[in-house]
């Protein structure tokens, strides 16, 4: 089978998916502020570009454990994350499409995160890759936004019924979401950029 190194492209899918969800989750929010409680079409806008994404992150990322494009561990903390990843967008894809409850998509967002986390700690403790250091705030800020987004699963499930006193703690965790899920993302787009040339240097 011929080497294919997409390494690159998937980190800037990775950050796509990000950015995408921080544009759905800011536009319904400022919608909420203005006192109308109907979001979901941006739910189902986004479940769109989200399902495609994780059905691309998906396949590559099976594609890599089977056939391990990179060399040796780095097949291991980078694609398994990866098909974690895809998972994830595709159950909050398909929950939005159902008019399902995001709760349960939720919890499996914190049980990947602390998954994803775990893989950062050890990629930095072994020093695997150039920039350990940009990998594990990759990974940490990942992993704190999947377990950040079981609480706000939580407040998009109830928001739209609730009267107008809202607790106050629910805007600090969507707020702490929003950045930890916006620097994950842009260093996912870093990582990605700083990762073609090398990679354009080793074709098949």
């Amino acid at each position: 089978m011929a080497f294919i190194d997409n390494l690159a492209f998937s980190l800037f899918a990775i950050s796509m998916a990000g950015f995408i969800l921080l544009y759905a989750i800011s536009s319904m929010y400022f919608v909420y502020k203005r006192k109308r409680k109907d979001f979901s079409e941006y739910l189902d806008s986004a479940s769109i570009p989200l399902a495609i994404l994780g059905a691309f992150m998906f396949i590559t990322g099976l594609w890599g454990q089977f056939t391990w494009p990179l060399p040796g561990s780095y097949n291991i903390l980078f694609y398994d994350p990866l098909v974690a990843f895809s998972i994830l967008l595709i159950s909050f894809s398909m929950a939005i499409r159902l008019k399902a409850k995001l709760e349960y998509a939720g919890f499996l967002s914190l049980m990947i995160g602390l998954i994803v986390i775990a893989y950062g700690i050890e990629g930095y403790g072994i020093g695997l890759t150039q920039e350990p250091i940009a990998l594990f705030a990759m990974y940490f800020f990942y992993g704190a936004a999947g377990i950040l987004g079981y609480p706000v699963s939580l407040i998009i499930d109830r928001l739209p019924g609730l009267q107008k006193n809202v607790w106050m703690g629910w805007e600090i965790l969507l707020i702490l979401f929003w950045l930890a899920l916006f620097a994950a993302s842009v260093l996912a787009g870093v990582v990605g950029a700083a990762a073609i040339p090398a990679h354009l240097l080793t074709p098949p």
